[in-house]
């Protein structure tokens, strides 16, 4: 797929979300270059400006990363070491959570329950000793259990350690480096010569992307987890600047002990072979979504100044499909060993609907009957000798298991969450 029809995809897809009131910016990149760049809407409804790439937008938990990054940061630098306990950078810390460590808070394994809370202050002593209340519920370190206030903790250690704010620690480890120098926090004055997106709200008032949405202040009850305003070219340059980094990726994006998120960043596969790395923000009036492709050195950025979930699930995930499709390399048909082959070949039935597998000179094709129409593909393989992937020239992600074997017969496939059973 080449660059303009990527565009004109970002663009089809866009104008559909926009007339379900998707209001943002779409921006794919690979190698540095932009390959689609697609917006909808205004920054204000008011004056009628139209959102650019310059526009600046509350980025909300997508804050995580880059606080992540900085602790990784000042990790090189020598001044903490993941493996610290909490209770060496922070006061009030009980005896039950001196076994919490840095890495824990980064991956959400604290054991601390997600609901523990505390009051809006900037004292570091008071909220401590609030956020920990009752101690660990699970050993730290053996599940995952999303907590924003572990990444307010990890703003305090961060101010610790530098002997400064959060925000300024942050523009001189993170912001400054990576020439994102439009972006800001909830509570700054606008950049001269930025948009300040308004976000509009599906349950409150509309809001400035630079006004506080918890308080009236950026204290602990938001810092570190969210708080950040940028935009487009700035959350790209941002994205560059930690894909360069190639021990900051590898660290990163380990998985924890859920398999799904490593130090401030969601993880998974695009495919069976190519991992995505990423992440989501909501806060009123404002939804994003980063996601990163490292073996493809590209990135996708999805900003919006509207609460509305589901005109921006239209907009990020056809967007995001696309962009997978034109970058992330898709598995082709294969051959198989000839036992293997002739263990599948055959029919397998559910009510009215037939699939078919065949041999093929180049691997092994399968039709599905659906009652009247068809669909026809190839089969692939996977990590899983039980799992093998349908290619039908859609975009889909549709796997095919394999269940139970018979006289060297595999018996049944389920599809879709649908059982096809042998009929010959």
């Amino acid at each position: 797929m080449g660059q303009d029809e990527l565009q004109q995809q970002f663009a089809k897809i866009i104008d559909r979300a926009g007339k379900r009131n998707f209001s943002g910016i779409v921006v794919a990149e690979k190698d540095g270059t932009i390959l689609a760049n697609q917006s909808f809407g205004y920054a204000d409804s008011k004056s009628k400006t139209p959102i650019d790439s310059k526009t600046l937008f509350e980025i909300g938990s997508v804050t995580k990363p880059v606080t992540a990054l900085a602790i990784i940061i000042l990790e090189r630098q020598g001044k903490l070491s993941l493996d610290d306990s909490i209770a060496d950078h922070l006061p009030n810390v009980s005896e039950d959570c001196r076994s919490i460590t840095i890495q824990h808070l980064l991956q959400h394994t604290s054991g601390i329950p997600g609901t523990n809370y505390g009051p809006v202050s900037k004292d570091v002593a008071e909220v401590t000793h609030a956020y920990l209340r009752g101690g660990p519920k699970q050993t730290p370190g053996t599940n995952f259990e999303y907590w924003n206030q572990g990444y307010a903790l990890l703003a305090a250690i961060i101010a610790e350690v530098t002997d400064q704010s959060y925000q300024d620690a942050i523009r001189d480890l993170v912001l400054r480096p990576a020439k994102m120098n439009s972006t800001c926090f909830t509570g700054d004055s606008a950049p001269q010569g930025f948009d300040v997106a308004i976000g509009r709200s599906t349950s409150g008032a509309d809001r400035s992307a630079l006004e506080h949405p918890y308080g009236d202040f950026y204290g602990l009850q938001y810092q570190g987890m969210g708080g950040v305003v940028s935009n487009a070219e700035d959350m790209t340059a941002f994205l560059q600047a930690f894909r360069k980094s190639k021990t900051s990726v590898e660290r990163m994006l380990q998985p924890g002990p859920d398999g799904s998120y490593g130090l401030g960043w969601r993880i998974e596969n695009a495919d069976e072979i190519n991992q995505r790395a990423y992440h989501t923000g909501s806060v009123r009036g404002f939804l994003t979504a980063v996601s990163i492709y490292p073996e493809q050195n590209s990135s996708l950025i999805v900003l919006a100044n509207t609460d509305d979930r589901q005109s921006f699930h239209l907009a990020e995930s056809g967007c995001r499909k696309a962009f997978e499709a034109a970058v992330v390399p898709r598995p082709t048909p294969q051959q198989f060993d000839t036992e293997f082959q002739e263990s599948l070949v055959g029919q397998f039935t559910l009510q009215s609907r037939v699939v078919t597998i065949s041999s093929s000179d180049d691997g092994l094709e399968m039709v599905i009957d659906w009652g009247g129409p068809k669909t026809y593909g190839k089969l692939a393989k996977t990590s899983s000798a039980n799992r093998l992937r349908y290619l039908d020239g859609s975009k889909d992600e549709v796997f095919v298991l394999l269940e139970g074997q018979k006289n060297k017969k595999v018996q049944s496939l389920q599809i879709l969450n649908s059982t096809y059973l042998r009929r010959k």
